[in-house]
Parts: C-alpha cells; structure tokens; sequence
C-alpha cells in the first residue's frame, strides 16, 4: 500500500508538472530591430529566463531599410514587431501597425493617444572625440566652436555625420542642429564633414581613430569610456540633440498574441532597469531612474526633429551636391 502511494504521488507531481508546461506560452516571433545586438540581447536574456518557450529572431537593420521592408510585406507580414525609430516614422506609417493599449502606459513619461507605438527609451548624441588624436584642451564643447574650428578637423579626417537618409540618430542631429541655428551653419558644417552610411560607420570612425570627433549615442559613448577605449564624450552647451525610440505590434503579424507578451515585457519595471544599468539608456519609465553616469536632461540645452525626414534628406542631400561631395 506504501509503494502505490508513493506513485500515486510521484504520478500526480508528473502530471501537474505536465500541465504547468501546458500552459506556458510557446512560439516563435520575429522582431525588425533598429537597435543593434548591444541592445536586444541583454533584453532577450532577461525575456528568456521569464518566457523560455518563446524564441525570438531578431532581424537588423537601419530604421529606413526595415521601415520600407514592412512596406513591401504589407500584405504577408513577415515581422510581429518593429523595435526602434522614431515615433514620428510610426506615425507616418501607421497604416503598418496594429493598435495595442499597452498594460504599463500609465507609467510611461510619454504616449501616442493613438496606441501605434509605445516609447521605449530617451538618448542624447553628445560629441565624441578620439583622445589618441585630440588633446584635451583642443575639445570643444559647442557646435559653433565644432564648426569654427573646421578646418582644423578636416586634416585630421573631417567631422563624422551620419547621413540622416541612412541613419535615425543622423536625421535628429541634423534637424536639431538646424532648429538651433540654420540651414546655412549646417551648409558650413558639411564642408568639414565625413558623411557615413549610417550612425555605427559614425560611431566606430571616431572609436577607431578615422577621424578625430563626431555624434554618438549616449549609451554606447559611456559604455566606450567606462571600458577604458580611446573616446571621450563631451555634452554640447548650445545645442544637444535628442531622441525616443519606440515599437510596435505589426498589422496582420502572423503570431500576434506571442508578440503581445513580448510588447509587455518591454515596458515593465525590470526590463527598464536593465535598460538604465546594463544598456545606459535613459528609461521612459517614471519609475526607473536614469544611468548615474549620464547628466540629467535638464541640464542640457536640447533639441530633436523639427522637419521630417524626407526634408531634412532633400535639403542635405542638395547641399553636398552643391558642394561637391
């Protein structure tokens, strides 16, 4: 009589153990991710250990490229998420998108009253200078110095800017800067500038000495600084760019309900603070303080888009052109 209870037992723990399983969550979504690997895999790692029957691919791209891919896909998504870019490209195509009232929005520090995209993080692009080739004193810290001192950038090989057709964080730089002053300081700026393919090519040509300074996003310059690399990050006193990225639930994604867990994990309290303490972003979370190694917001003088993007690439891509470049 032991013995059978003792299966009875071990049979019911089996059986229940079952169940548990049964209703864990599992499936397979796709995500288009704007933000690079440095960004979603610490996410992932965390979604994982909380939700270990869904796997996730992760697709990389540049906001434009991703943005028109769920275009041409419209009609046979082959994406559940889009991660990262700007919510004013959300907004634009919000035909592209599904509606989705996410459960924490009352703790976020913005919204869109429409429910296409939910905010994710703020990020600043202060400058960053290569310190194997910039002396300290030589470190401005204005744009209007940056530009005044030109001439001097370009023999040591130009002043690194994203190319806003190819690159979010290049749009914001160049639409901000140009909300500051004008068309023509920025018509100045470009006559010392190398123009990348994007904001990593920015990035890495001043990390890797190519040239001597540049924008960056805040949180991979600190994560630079604090790993010992040859980059310091210097916060413009007149004009400091800023961006938010944000998601969204693709329309007619395929494994939708799958993607809703995923969509709610990515604006709950402990995924932002790892976002605040691994990533070194900034949180849209009330409630999660900014990475200590960032100075608040408020102390800087900042600006973001103020013309779209298909004006900002028309009117920049008509000054090289002017130019020569």
């Amino acid at each position: 009589m032991k013995w059978r209870r003792v299966m009875c037992v071990l049979l019911l723990g089996l059986f229940l153990s079952v169940l548990v399983l049964a209703d864990e969550p599992s499936g397979k979504i796709v995500v288009y991710s704007a933000s690079g690997p440095e960004i979603t895999e610490p996410l992932y790692e965390l979604f994982q250990s909380k939700y270990p029957g869904i796997q996730i691919t992760f697709v990389y791209g540049k906001t434009p490229e991703l943005f028109a891919r769920l275009e041409a896909e419209k009609n046979r998504p082959a994406a559940d998420v889009m991660f990262g870019g700007a919510p004013i490209t959300y907004d634009q195509k919000r035909d592209l998108f599904e509606p989705y009232v996410h459960p924490e929005g009352a703790n976020f520090v913005i919204s869109d009253p429409n429910n296409i995209w939910q905010p994710f993080s703020i990020f600043a692009q202060p400058l960053m200078y290569n310190t194997n080739i910039v002396e300290e004193e030589d470190r401005v810290d204005t744009i209007i110095k940056l530009v005044a001192n030109g001439e001097k950038w370009a023999k040591l090989g130009g002043i690194a800017l994203a190319d806003p057709s190819k690159s979010s964080t290049g749009w914001t730089i160049v639409s901000g800067i140009t909300s500051a002053y004008s068309w023509n300081f920025v018509r100045e700026l470009l006559k010392y500038a190398t123009v990348t393919p994007g904001s990593d090519a920015m990035f890495n040509a001043i990390k890797d000495g190519e040239v001597p300074v540049g924008w960056v996003n805040e949180d991979l310059g600190i994560k630079w600084e604090l790993a010992g690399l040859p980059v310091k990050i210097i916060y413009p006193k007149d004009v400091c760019t800023v961006q938010v990225d944000a998601y969204g639930l693709v329309k007619g994604a395929s494994h939708s309900e799958l993607a809703k867990i995923f969509l709610n994990f990515l604006g709950t309290k402990e995924a932002h603070e790892l976002v605040s303490s691994i990533i070194k972003r900034r949180s849209v979370r009330k409630d999660v303080a900014p990475p200590g190694e960032l100075p608040p917001l408020g102390e800087l003088n900042l600006y973001t888009q103020s013309e779209s993007r298909e004006v900002v690439i028309s009117k920049f891509n008509r000054i090289l052109e002017e130019l020569g470049k």
